[in-house]
C-alpha cells in the first residue's frame, strides 16, 4: 500500500514538473504578455527568444503599447468614396474613387485569389421569414477562412470558379462568426456581400445570420482578432485605442458596417430556424418573438449593454448567455460546462421536452445552429436540432470543411470536396 501512494505522489511531481518546465521553455521562447485589449497597453511584456529571428522588437516591456504590424494582403475598407487596401508589401493605401467602378479584392493566400465587387446603392434591412426553398446550403464559423468558404461553395455549386451564381433560385445561409481569429476576414465578408445581389438575379437568395464574433467586432471587441486587423483599425482611425479603432472600422460610416447592420440574429425559413446559438426555454418563458429578438439585437449592433441597466428584457438577448448568439444549451458538453464552471456561470442543457416548446412556440420543426464545434454536422434530439459548426480545413477542398444541404426536405452533410451524406 505505501508504495502504491509513493508511486502515485511520485508520478504527480513528475506531471507537475513536466507542465511547469512546459510553461517555462514555452515563456522562454514564445514570449508573454499581459495585454489590455480594449487599450492595446501591456502591463508586463516580454518578447520571447524567436523575437531575435523575426521582426519583432527584442525586450522586456512595461506599460507600452503592445506592437502591432499589416501582415498581407487585406480590405478594402470603405468610407463613402474612399478606400483603404493593404497590398502584398504590408503598405496601407487610400484613395478617392467613384462608386459605381468595380473595386478589386485580394486574397492573402497562396493563390493570390482576386475577385470584383460592385457597391450597392441601398442596403435593406433582411426580412425574418421565408418559404422554403427546393434546396438550401448553410455553413458557419468560417472565420476569416476564405479557403474553406471558396472551394465549399465551388464543388457544392454555388458558385463557379468565376464567382458567378450557379446556384438558381437555391438559399444560402451564413450562419454566423465569419470574423476573428483567421486572415481574409474582409475578404470572406465581401465574397458574401458581393453574392447577394447575384443570387437576387436568379431568384435566389443569400442570408447572412450575425453571430457573437460580429456583434463583438461591431462594438470594438477585437480580443479574438489577427493583430493584423488591430493595425489596419489604427491607421484608418487615427487612433492607438484598439476599442476606439476597431469601432471605427465597421462603424455606420463603413460600408461592410452598414451593411452588417441590416443583417438579423434568427431567421426562419420554411420549418426551419437558423441562429448562431440557440433558443432556449428562457426566451418563450419571456414571450419574445423573432421580430422583438432582432430588434433588440440591432439597437445593440456597435455598443455594448450597460451592466448597471435594469432593462432585464433587452439584457436576456444582449448579454446573457440565454441569448441567441451566446447560447450553448442546445449543445452543453463536458468540455463547455467545464468551461462555465471556470468562469462562474451555470450551465444547463435543453432538455427534449423543453425543445419542444421551443419549436411549438415559434411553429417550427428544427433550429439549425453554430457556435458550438462538433467533430461532423450531425443532427441531435432526434434530428430536431442541425449542428453545423466544425473545424473547417484551411486549405481548399478539404474533406474537414463541411457544412449542410437541404434539398427536397431531405437533410445531408456536404464538405468541401463536394460529397453529400444523409443525415
Amino acid at each position: 500500500m505505501k508504495n502504491k501512494k509513493r508511486r502515485f505522489f511520485k508520478i504527480i511531481k513528475w506531471i507537475v514538473i513536466c507542465i511547469c518546465g512546459y510553461w517555462f521553455l514555452s515563456t522562454l521562447v514564445l514570449g508573454h504578455t499581459d495585454l489590455d485589449s480594449k487599450t492595446g497597453i501591456q502591463s508586463f511584456g516580454w518578447s520571447g527568444l524567436d523575437a531575435l529571428f523575426s521582426n519583432q522588437e527584442f525586450g522586456f516591456f512595461k506599460n507600452e503599447p503592445y506592437k502591432t504590424n499589416l501582415k498581407g494582403a487585406d480590405g478594402p475598407y470603405v468610407f463613402s468614396d474612399t478606400k483603404f487596401w493593404v497590398n502584398n508589401d504590408n503598405i496601407m493605401l487610400k484613395e478617392n474613387f467613384k462608386r459605381s467602378d468595380p473595386i478589386d479584392v485580394s486574397v492573402n493566400n497562396d493563390d493570390k485569389d482576386k475577385f470584383e465587387i460592385t457597391l450597392k446603392n441601398i442596403n435593406h434591412q433582411e426580412p425574418e421569414f421565408y418559404d422554403s426553398p427546393t434546396k438550401l446550403i448553410a455553413i458557419s464559423d468560417i472565420e476569416g477562412n476564405y479557403n474553406a468558404l471558396y472551394s465549399f461553395l465551388v464543388n457544392n455549386k454555388v458558385i463557379d470558379k468565376d464567382y458567378n451564381w450557379i446556384f438558381g433560385n437555391g438559399h444560402l445561409v451564413l450562419n454566423g462568426d465569419f470574423f476573428d481569429r483567421g486572415t481574409n476576414v474582409t475578404q470572406v465578408l465581401w465574397l458574401i456581400y458581393s453574392l447577394e445581389e447575384k443570387a437576387e438575379d436568379q431568384d435566389g437568395k443569400v442570408h447572412f445570420i450575425n453571430g457573437n464574433h460580429e456583434i463583438m467586432n461591431l462594438y470594438g471587441d477585437i480580443s479574438y482578432a489577427d493583430f493584423k486587423y488591430v493595425e489596419a483599425a489604427k491607421q484608418i482611425s487615427n487612433t492607438t485605442h484598439w476599442e476606439a479603432s476597431a469601432q471605427f472600422l465597421y462603424s455606420e460610416k463603413s460600408e461592410l458596417g452598414k451593411w452588417l447592420r441590416t443583417k438579423n440574429v434568427v431567421e426562419k425559413i420554411g420549418d426551419y430556424i437558423f441562429v448562431h446559438g440557440g433558443l432556449n426555454k428562457s426566451l418563450v418563458d419571456a414571450n419574445f418573438d423573432i421580430h422583438e429578438i432582432n430588434a433588440i439585437a440591432k439597437a445593440y449592433y456597435g455598443r455594448k449593454f450597460q451592466e448597471h441597466s435594469d432593462n432585464s428584457r433587452e439584457k436576456l438577448i444582449v448579454k446573457s448567455q440565454s441569448g441567441p448568439y451566446w447560447d450553448r444549451s442546445l449543445a452543453m458538453n463536458l468540455m463547455y460546462k467545464t468551461v462555465f464552471f471556470l468562469n462562474g456561470a451555470s450551465a444547463k442543457k435543453t432538455s427534449e421536452s423543453e425543445l419542444d416548446e421551443v419549436l411549438e412556440y415559434y411553429n417550427a420543426k428544427k433550429i439549425v445552429i453554430g457556435h458550438s464545434v462538433v467533430d461532423d454536422v450531425t443532427s441531435d434530439y432526434n434530428g430536431k436540432v442541425i449542428k453545423i459548426d466544425v473545424k473547417h480545413g484551411t486549405e481548399k477542398n478539404s474533406k474537414n470543411t463541411q457544412g449542410l444541404l437541404i434539398e427536397r426536405g431531405v437533410e445531408y452533410k456536404i464538405d468541401a470536396l463536394g460529397t453529400r451524406e444523409k443525415l
